[in-house]
């Protein structure tokens, strides 16, 4: 586990980031390594940051964020880049913006209204390589009945395709287990855990554990 967090912040005032940033720096974990208003960056000058979690602001100079971050996942996947975690900033506690979020690539929303300490434990939670707290959260509020009849038969016919310990793996993440829990369940190791949700998320065309969550919660499979 790194002993430092590289953590970037992009868009947002200056009043705002320079306080999280002081935030930040005065934790023993965390580096501020980028800090910008992010006016004329593109993805591709994103994507040469190296960072453990991005904090992206929801209005960004250019456009919104969920535009940027899910071109910014598109351009990782095509190029192979390794892409830390991504929450996107807004102003108020809200569950649309969370989903926002989670269906861009982000991890999850981080609000300015819930305070500088909430913010740090955000943060600290999204550093795992795995984080997926935001939609595990929200669970409850997801409605089921969005996926149109002919994403429904794709991600089924893909499903179809795994494995007996796959498909049980798959099962247990459903059922909201952690990966050592699934590891234990299934009799598997951790990493084959870890592998075989990376495979479905391929197989579905998705970037993150999150958005695997969301797809499958609306498909009423959760």
């Amino acid at each position: 586990m790194a002993s430092r967090y590289r953590i970037a912040l992009l868009g947002g005032s200056d009043a705002i980031r320079q306080a999280r940033r002081e935030t930040l720096e005065r934790e023993n974990n965390f580096t501020v390594v980028y800090d910008s208003d992010g006016f004329g960056l593109t993805q591709e000058a994103f994507l040469e940051i190296t960072f453990d979690v991005a904090i992206i602001d929801q209005k960004l100079t250019s456009g919104s964020a969920y535009e940027f971050v899910s071109a910014i996942q598109a351009v990782a996947k095509v190029t192979g880049t390794e892409l830390g975690r991504i929450l996107i900033s807004s102003t108020f506690s809200e569950t649309p913006a969370r989903l926002g979020a989670i269906e861009a690539g982000a991890v999850d929303a981080v609000f300015v209204s819930d305070g500088l300490s909430r913010f740090v434990d955000v943060i600290r939670a999204a550093t795992d390589v795995d984080a997926d707290f935001g939609i595990r959260e929200i669970m409850p509020e997801v409605d089921t009945s969005l996926v149109d009849s002919d994403k429904y038969g794709f991600a089924e016919r893909a499903l179809d395709s795994l494995d007996e310990k796959e498909s049980l793996v798959l099962r247990a993440f459903c059922d909201l287990k952690t990966d050592s829990q699934i590891a234990q369940l299934v009799k598997v190791p951790k990493l084959k855990v870890r592998t075989t949700l990376i495979k479905v998320q391929n197989l579905l065309m998705l970037n993150t554990r999150s958005q695997l969550l969301l797809l499958l919660r609306r498909l009423d499979a959760i």
